[in-house]
Order: structure tokens, then sequence, then C-alpha cells
């Protein structure tokens, strides 16, 4: 994926009291984030309706999100926003604002920012099984790259 020049990324962000919600499947509101050239250029709340694992995966795609940052996540769902070109950073913890700044600068690894028990300290393989979810492994090109559609 290369970033063509104006194109942006949309970072969405499920949110619970000012932190990431803790599971994705059931989070009741998400955070969009608009990025371009390095800069947030908008953002916006987005109130999610209990729905199937399609339907939100769907949903996420028709709302344009190329990053989506959480804490745990189904592997049905994660499937399917990856089938849809959502690129899923999981396995995050923290306040929203400083996950999101730490997602701007490239910092995602911090211990600070992994959920309890998740990429064990010292070791490649101790992620909560997941090797496509742990930040800066996940496949994802980088943190401008738009998603191809």
């Amino acid at each position: 994926m290369v970033s063509a020049p104006g194109f942006g990324v949309t970072v969405a962000i499920p949110i619970c009291q000012e932190r990431i919600s803790p599971v994705l499947d059931t989070a009741a509101r998400l955070l969009l984030v608009i990025r371009r050239r390095g800069r947030e250029v908008t953002r916006r709340e987005v109130v999610l309706v209990p729905s199937s694992t399609e339907a939100a995966a769907r949903s996420m795609a028709e709302l344009k999100v190329d990053v989506l940052l959480c804490a745990a996540v189904s592997e049905p769902l994660l499937r399917a926003l990856e089938e849809r070109g959502v690129c899923v950073r999981a396995h995050l913890c923290g306040e929203v604002e400083a996950v999101l700044r730490a997602y701007c600068a490239r910092r995602l690894a911090r211990e600070e920012f992994r959920m309890p028990g998740c990429w064990g300290r010292g070791s490649h393989g101790g992620h909560c099984g997941r090797k496509a979810s742990r930040p800066g492994k996940s496949g994802c090109k980088s943190n401008s790259s738009p998603r191809s559609s």
C-alpha cells in the first residue's frame, strides 16, 4: 500500500470511559480519527449498534476504517475485518488519547500500551497467540497508508 498525496488514514478506536474498550465485539462507541500528511484533520464518535460479526465488519468498512486499534477481539470479527482491508492492531490498552499519540509516533509496542499478559517480556512469541495483531508485526504497511479501495 502506497500513500498517494492528499490521501489519509482513518483510525478507529473502540472507547469506554476515555480508555480503549476492553472487548471490541461488545463496544458501544467508536472514535474515528482521520489523519492526512501526519496531522489530524477530523474526529468524531460513532455509536455502535449491537450486531452480527459480519454486520460489524461491514459497518467498519463502510466507515472507511483503515486501522483499528483495540484490546480484545474475537477471531471471527478479526478475520471479517481483515477480509475487508481493515488493519487490526489488537491487545492494546490505555487512555484513548495516549494510545492515539503512540500510534502516530509509531510507539504502540511500548509496554504501557500492552494488555496484561500479552507479548511476553523479552520474547517474540508471547503475544496472546496472534502475530497478525501485534503492533509493528501486523502486516499493516505503515501508519499513513490508506486502504486500497
